[in-house]
């Protein structure tokens, strides 16, 4: 009687082009618990497509490209609230590609850096947040491709804070900014954030009582006070007619090895360090320097910073350095104060 009643579904489905829940449960006199197993059973079997949501979700067969077109052409936003436990961030993505028109007639590079970013994104929110679900949003409009994911977990601040046990939320932004930087090392690189937030126009993460901005297009980066949010939740935002291109972003950060491309690169936004007007002790120094004898080149960036002590140079161009050779040290857009206290140091001003 289902197969049967499955047939004649299909067939109706067929014949008006799109059909609603609500519209099976009248045409076929069930209940609409019935009519939503014999839908699910003719998605499973890649018979029919889901397109939008609630109220404006309708059923269409998947064959019927030039209607597909036509019903994702104006569902351009997608919001999702989705358990963790099992979540697949590919899965989801694959569901955001069928359900909506968010990336038709997007070019491949722009596709491309989304997926990447977003399945990064979501992942760090399934393995790292200890979050029970998590909110996703996108939306595409007339500009720009957006993404937004929320958790209600530990945070990612706090996380890196605990784990590595780092004196405060700042310097637990600033730790997080050098990439390679993980709170579970045996399956993830710590790659993910750090590239993702070189490939946006905007990027954005809040958690607790800090808020970190990252604008490529300026380019610049900010951390700011906010109202506590519990969790995390990052945006994500590229423009249509961005030219930046995902490997280009990977090639500016790795080196090529034997066995192919090396993360071993970084840059260090040395202003985020500096409280007052300068940089003046080993503290500080330190700080910068942490984690970074995991690469093989550094480029220091001094912008905006208009002095720097005595001790803070040494500690970083002599003490550190002696002690990891290997590291490239590239310190750039110092002003005339701040490469005399380098040369003085020993350092090698490599302006870029």
């Amino acid at each position: 009687m289902s197969q049967s009643l499955k047939e004649r579904l299909f067939q109706n489905i067929k014949r008006r082009g799109a059909i609603t829940a609500k519209e099976v449960c009248v045409d076929f006199g069930i209940s609409r618990n019935y009519a939503n197993i014999l839908l699910r059973e003719l998605r499973e079997e890649g018979e029919i497509l889901l397109v939008g949501k609630t109220n404006r979700a309708k059923y269409i067969l998947a064959s019927d490209r030039k209607r597909v077109l036509e019903a994702k052409q104006d569902l351009r936003t997608l919001t999702l609230r989705l358990k963790t436990k099992d979540l697949d961030e590919d899965a989801v993505f694959k569901r955001i590609e069928a359900e909506t028109g968010i990336l038709l007639g997007v070019r491949e590079p722009i596709t491309a850096i989304f997926q990447y970013a977003f399945t990064e994104i979501v992942n760090n929110a399934i393995d790292h947040s200890r979050s029970s679900f998590v909110d996703i949003s996108c939306r595409k409009t007339d500009t720009a491709l957006t993404f937004v994911v929320r958790d209600f977990g530990i945070g990612i601040f706090n996380n890196i804070q605990k784990t590595f046990r780092i004196p405060g939320t700042l310097a637990a932004i600033q730790t997080l900014l050098t990439g390679k930087v993980t709170t579970d090392p045996e399956h993830h690189s710590g790659q993910g954030v750090f590239f993702t937030s070189k490939m946006a126009d905007t990027f954005m993460i809040d958690s607790f009582e800090k808020r970190l901005t990252i604008n490529n297009l300026l380019p610049d980066l900010f951390i700011s006070d906010r109202r506590i949010l519990k969790g995390t939740r990052v945006s994500f935002s590229i423009h249509l007619t961005s030219t930046r291109r995902m490997e280009e972003v990977f090639s500016a950060f790795t080196n090529e090895t034997d066995d192919g491309f090396a993360f071993d690169k970084t840059r260090v936004t040395v202003k985020l360090f500096q409280f007052g007007e300068r940089l003046p002790s080993r503290s500080e120094a330190k700080r910068v320097t942490m984690n970074l004898e995991n690469f093989r080149e550094v480029e220091l960036d001094f912008t905006d910073v208009q002095t720097i002590g005595q001790a803070f140079a040494d500690e970083i161009f002599r003490v550190w350095h002696g002690r990891h050779p290997k590291v490239s040290l590239i310190p750039t857009h110092a002003n005339e104060n701040v490469a005399f206290m380098i040369k003085r140091a020993g350092g090698t001003l490599q302006q870029k």
